[in-house]
């Protein structure tokens, strides 16, 4: 036989098997999956999958999405299959221990019926009459169930961090018990001024979810119950508290101290919402606390960093300045080697401090620093600083970083320590809005991941860390949605071409209707009008046919790139690297 004709068969030959190979990994093995997506946003994070790995009992996750309301709508259609996709992660990495079904709630089903007896959130489409079904039930073995009422295309950021919370809440894992102790009103208060009460900090929702918060107050007589504590800007607090908290830590056990050299929260638990009078000089005192930790925290002295000052509206201009003391830490702040820190991408604080080490017997794990271009500046100073430029324009930097919170070990106990408290509040992190009645938390910075990551470490769960982090810096496909909207607009101009039409001839026909036919050439141009309607309706049905098809395609061919093609090119340069290296041998 000819050695080119014998060449091509071996090349087809292993082409052949390289694709049976493909297929029986594809059928086989469905848990060897590759993300080619730029930030890895279908691969489960370290904290998921820790948490998959403790479901021994099978989880039921049921999607129920509209698709048959949704056949003309290309985008929710095309989400809902990234969504599937991202949930059929879980699957494979449980190895079937967590199982998904996809339920088409059709109108007036028994599907529909049990997609609202779980609380499913029925949502209006576009401008139509039609509501649709988005929702997730995932259901355990004993009957319990946690829900996600409706994944908003917007908040596709955070699915990752909503879908463990609810796998995390079914495998009845006993929740760590934390107390809460604060002397601001994170837990809500009642607001004198306005006669209503104030709802709770957005920091104790996220953290209600995951642990069993408890707030200490007078009726808690001892802290032996809790795994850990959360002191929160201490001040004025009973002796006999102060001594229980030091015993706590003492015999070994865990705590997070959020500790204040200039609260804007601090206001007598009043509003939490209103900044603070007399320029609003509130620090935290328990100084006994430090002594214990073996660090010092100058209440007197205030965190600034130029090179990191976040952008605000001041009363004498409108247009953002940079404010020193209200600091935006990003990549180049967290340590990266630390599992609390490591994925988060923004944390915001306002007039903090710095922790310095005093006792030589203290070891201090840095978590998030200032920048090289910072100092500290005199409290006194923001009692009545009218102009935030000022403290840009008299700028002196120290050349070093300042540490803004650390891991704290000292004897038997470990402490996270934070020199602000500020940080928890909702304006610095979160914005809180209404969704069919319900208040739904939107993060914009990672203020709320980093203390969960906190409270998850010092409880030796160290699931829950990084999970949340991811949504900030998640991206969706840019490339696919670039190519969706080329699409999109390819039949777009048709559409509302043929809508317009369509219009015209409802408005000729109504006309026609209500006139006499009584002559034969009005009977014949009305018929035509008539035939004209129904083919122009029939071709805007193709055409959104059409938007959808090519959207399938699309992702059809994206995926026959990443799985298929790549590997069959490196193939292919493989086996012709390796018949011309045979020739030259011969």
């Amino acid at each position: 036989m000819d050695k080119r004709v014998q060449a091509k068969i071996q090349i087809i030959a292993s082409l052949i098997i390289f694709i049976l190979f493909i297929s029986i990994i594809d059928n086989s093995f469905k848990s060897l999956r590759f993300d080619l997506t730029e930030n890895k946003i279908y691969t489960l994070s370290d904290g998921t999958s820790k948490i998959i790995n403790k479901v021994s009992d099978p989880i039921n996750l049921k999607l129920y999405f509209s698709n048959t309301v949704t056949k003309d709508d290309s985008y929710l259609r095309t989400y809902s299959k990234r969504v599937i996709e991202f949930l059929q992660s879980y699957t494979y990495k449980s190895n079937d221990n967590i199982k998904l079904e996809v339920i088409d709630p059709i109108p007036f089903s028994d599907e529909e019926d049990l997609a609202m007896k779980y609380g499913l959130q029925a949502v209006p489409l576009n401008n139509s009459q039609d509501s649709i079904f988005f929702g997730l039930v995932a259901e355990n073995s004993y009957g319990d169930y946690e829900i996600i009422k409706f994944f908003d295309p917007s908040k596709e950021s955070q699915i990752e961090y909503e879908v463990t919370k609810l796998i995390y809440s079914l495998i009845n894992i006993k929740k760590p018990k934390i107390g809460v102790i604060s002397s601001t009103p994170i837990f809500g208060a009642y607001d004198f001024t306005r006669n209503e009460p104030t709802p709770p900090w957005a920091i104790v929702q996220r953290l209600q979810t995951l642990f069993d918060l408890e707030l200490v107050d007078q009726k808690t007589k001892s802290l032996d119950s809790y795994n850990a504590l959360i002191i929160f800007h201490p001040k004025k607090l009973e002796k006999i508290r102060e001594e229980q908290i030091l015993q706590f830590y003492n015999s070994g056990k865990n705590i997070m101290l959020f500790y204040d050299v200039y609260s804007e929260s601090d206001i007598d638990f009043r509003d939490p919402s209103q900044p603070p009078k007399n320029g609003g000089i509130q620090s935290s005192d328990f100084s006994e606390l430090l002594n214990a930790l073996g660090i010092q925290i100058n209440t007197n002295q205030v965190l600034i960093d130029k090179e990191l000052a976040l952008p605000v509206t001041s009363q004498q201009s409108q247009q953002p300045i940079k404010h020193a003391a209200i600091i935006k830490f990003d990549k180049s702040s967290f340590n990266l080697n630390n599992d609390i820190t490591k994925s988060l991408s923004l944390v915001t604080s306002a007039f903090s401090g710095s922790i310095e080490q005093l006792s030589k017997d203290t070891t201090i794990t840095p978590l998030i620093t200032s920048s090289n271009n910072s100092n500290l500046e005199e409290r006194n100073t923001f009692r009545y600083l009218p102009d935030p430029q000022v403290l840009i324009s008299n700028f002196k930097s120290s050349n070093k970083k300042h540490v803004f919170s650390a891991i704290v070990e000292r004897n038997k106990g470990k402490a996270i320590v934070v020199a602000d408290s500020d940080i928890a509040s909702n304006y610095l992190w979160v914005r809180v809005q209404e969704f069919y009645g319900e208040q739904v938390l939107s993060p914009w910075a990672n203020n709320g991941d980093f203390i969960v990551n906190s409270i998850d470490y010092l409880t030796g769960g160290n699931s829950l860390a990084g999970i949340s982090g991811r949504s900030i810096s998640l991206k969706s496909f840019t490339k696919v949605d670039d190519l969706r909207q080329e699409s999109e607009q390819k039949f777009k101009n048709k559409e509302l071409a043929l809508q317009k039409k369509l219009k015209e001839l409802q408005d000729k026909l109504k006309i026609k209707s209500d006139s006499s036919l009584d002559d034969e050439n009005s009977i014949n141009e009305y018929e035509n009008f008539e035939e004209e309607f129904l083919k122009v309706r029939k071709e805007l049905r193709n055409v959104r046919m059409s938007l959808n098809e090519d959207i399938d395609n699309l992702d059809s061919l994206l995926k026959f790139i990443n799985i298929f093609l790549i590997p069959i090119i490196l193939t292919i340069l493989l086996l012709v690297f390796s018949f011309f290296k045979k020739r030259r041998a011969e």
